[in-house]
């Protein structure tokens, strides 16, 4: 009886969002320095910006976290990257949902991890998101 108790306290559901913090930071420690060292940035940022969110705004942050921890998880072994890739492209779907700020955000973020990671194509695939964006359905 005392294992289920400990368990039950274990899963709190309010502490939910801090065990998420924390495995999405430890798991940064598989890639590679200047990636770790923007993800970490971001995800503290992004965290302490939902602090006091809204309700209905709390159950997207966490769902999509937990599928970024999950993805992460599934891309790193414990020597670190296992494919030459790290994260996936976001699907159209996805991007339609989002708001002209949060467009604004990802540009911003996707520009910084390519000046860190040593890319330069991300303007050329900017253009063509934009194209595909402002063309009627």
């Amino acid at each position: 009886m005392k294992a289920a108790q400990t368990a039950a306290r274990a899963i709190n559901p309010e502490r939910f969002p801090l065990y998420l913090y924390k495995s999405i930071l430890r798991l940064h420690y598989g890639l590679p320095a200047p990636a770790r060292l923007m993800g970490d940035t971001y995800v503290k940022d992004e965290f302490k910006r939902h602090i006091n969110a809204k309700p209905e705004f709390v159950k997207p942050f966490i769902t999509e976290w937990t599928n970024y921890c999950m993805m992460l998880s599934k891309q790193l072994s414990s020597a670190g990257i296992r494919k030459g890739n790290i994260g996936k492209d976001l699907d159209s779907d996805k991007m339609e949902q989002l708001s002209n700020e949060h467009i604004q955000q990802l540009v911003e973020l996707r520009v910084e991890a390519d000046k860190h990671m040593g890319r330069d194509d991300f303007f050329q695939n900017l253009q063509n998101i934009t194209e595909n964006r402002e063309k009627p359905v």
